[in-house]
């Protein structure tokens, strides 16, 4: 194997730079950029188990079956400014790791005859929101041109290219901050906002965030959250940032955290990635969570913390799916809220655990062929309803 087609070389790690800091600068990925991205931090983060996995995969499957994992090479073709070199690079690593993204199994089984019943395929989730104003007035983001949206008490709130909602204060001293607004994604929608304190918000699907319109008189800026959301929290010592689920409370003064805090779950969970902050519950107060850690709060139960599958947390925002030992039935719900499908099964649920990456811009067939390299589990699509057989 050609060590120069590594994924860790530094023209690979080049290419993967470059989009992710057009993705946080004013710069707007398309969507094959998105795709490509989305596989290069897949490829990045799981070489080392695609290497190990390589040799036990049949490799005299036709390219046919293949096609639906790691397609960077046609993303990248899309992307006119980008050099030939990258093309070249990108197409070797993908050779060369084309077990990345499968979804392999604790027992390793061999493909077999794959006979899934696609009757149509679903696409992926969108990047929309629903914005709900104080007074009522709902603004679909989607359908909203880009600029300015609304402006309420000193406050103007704008859309920008790349579709992220901007709060921007126009007179502080407005009582702006008893203005409540919420941001709602429906499921197979994910969304980015700004606060008006210039802290940013990424809301996963079927998630809301409610917040003042300003924070400006406030001695503490607080939010409350339903769902998950990645935030990065602007740096300000004199005014703490709450943020409020059904089972906890979270205060940080600037950091960077991801909170799971869905209903179905019965569980919040709050992963550190930069700086610190300190979770509480309804009985127990002020337990601090470092970088790597994540606490656990279940309604009556003391606070928990552990280490942090940072990668796993992070892969819904940077654009992918990541299952790690999971059985189908957790697999099944992260694709539910993505794909606003509803499953079924049938037969005894396999107890089979799933491993893998694969992107969240493919389209639901896709994903259902990964998971059907199982020995165990097929899938049947008619509408929005998906059969799990097994």
């Amino acid at each position: 194997m050609d060590k120069n087609l590594s994924p860790f070389t530094p023209d690979w790690n080049q290419l993967l730079d470059k989009l992710e800091a057009d993705e946080q600068s004013s710069n707007s990925l398309s969507a094959d950029e998105q795709v490509l991205l989305a596989e290069l931090r897949a490829i990045r983060d799981e070489s080392a188990d695609a290497l190990k996995t390589y040799s036990t995969f049949n490799t005299d499957k036709k390219w046919e079956e293949l096609k639906v994992q790691i397609d960077v090479t046609s993303a990248v073709r899309s992307r006119g400014k980008l050099r030939k070199l990258w093309i070249s690079i990108a197409a070797a690593a993908v050779l060369l790791v084309i077990g990345g993204s499968l979804i392999y199994h604790s027992n390793q089984p061999q493909p077999q005859n794959i006979v899934n019943i696609i009757r149509n395929d679903i696409a992926p989730g969108k990047n929309t929101a629903t914005l709900t104003l104080d007074n009522g007035k709902k603004i679909v983001l989607s359908a909203a041109n880009e600029g300015k949206l609304a402006s309420e008490a000193g406050i103007v709130i704008s859309k920008t290219a790349d579709g992220q909602v901007v709060y921007t204060v126009k007179d502080g001293k407005t009582a702006a901050g008893t203005h409540i607004h919420t941001l709602s994604t429906a499921m197979g929608e994910t969304y980015r906002l700004r606060l008006p304190d210039q802290s940013e918000v990424w809301l996963n699907a079927s998630s809301s965030i409610k917040f003042p319109a300003s924070f400006a008189s406030a001695k503490l800026r607080e939010v409350e959250l339903t769902g998950e959301a990645y935030f990065q929290i602007a740096k300000d010592k004199t005014h703490p940032f709450i943020v409020k689920t059904n089972l906890q409370e979270v205060q940080v003064l600037g950091t960077h955290f991801n909170i799971n805090s869905y209903a179905d779950h019965h569980t919040t969970v709050t992963t550190l990635l930069e700086g610190s902050v300190q979770v509480s519950n309804h009985a127990e107060q002020g337990k601090i969570i470092k970088p790597g850690e994540q606490s656990i709060v279940q309604d009556g139960q003391p606070i928990a913390v552990a280490p942090a599958d940072i990668k796993n947390v992070m892969a819904w925002k940077n654009g992918y799916f990541r299952f790690r030992n999971e059985s189908i039935k957790e697999v099944m719900a992260k694709i539910i809220r993505w794909y606003n499908i509803d499953v079924v099964y049938t037969g005894k649920v396999t107890d089979e655990k799933f491993n893998g990456n694969i992107s969240r811009q493919k389209n639901i067939s896709e994903v259902l062929t990964m998971l059907s390299y199982s020995n165990d589990v097929k899938f049947k699509v008619e509408g929005r309803r998906v059969t799990v057989i097994q």
